[in-house]
């Protein structure tokens, strides 16, 4: 596999914007928008996953409530 050295011209009118040579695939060199992209995307998971876990323990709850009703209830 031959290794390919990439070159890259800026893309007119804006600054954070390459193109690469080889592909002509434009590639953003800000890496602030980058890493701020990667912190949403992670907090965004834990969100997720936070949100999954109290559906988890709601659905728990509710299951005890029913089985503590069928108690009283005899």
């Amino acid at each position: 596999m031959a290794i390919v050295k990439t070159e890259y011209a800026k893309v007119e009118g804006h600054s954070s914007l390459l193109r690469d040579e080889h592909s002509t695939g434009i590639v953003s060199s800000d890496t602030n928008s980058y890493e701020l992209y990667k912190k949403r995307r992670e907090s965004f998971r834990n969100q997720k996953n936070e949100i999954n876990t109290l559906k988890n323990e709601i659905g728990e709850i509710k299951e005890l409530l029913h089985t503590l009703i069928e108690k009283v209830n005899g």
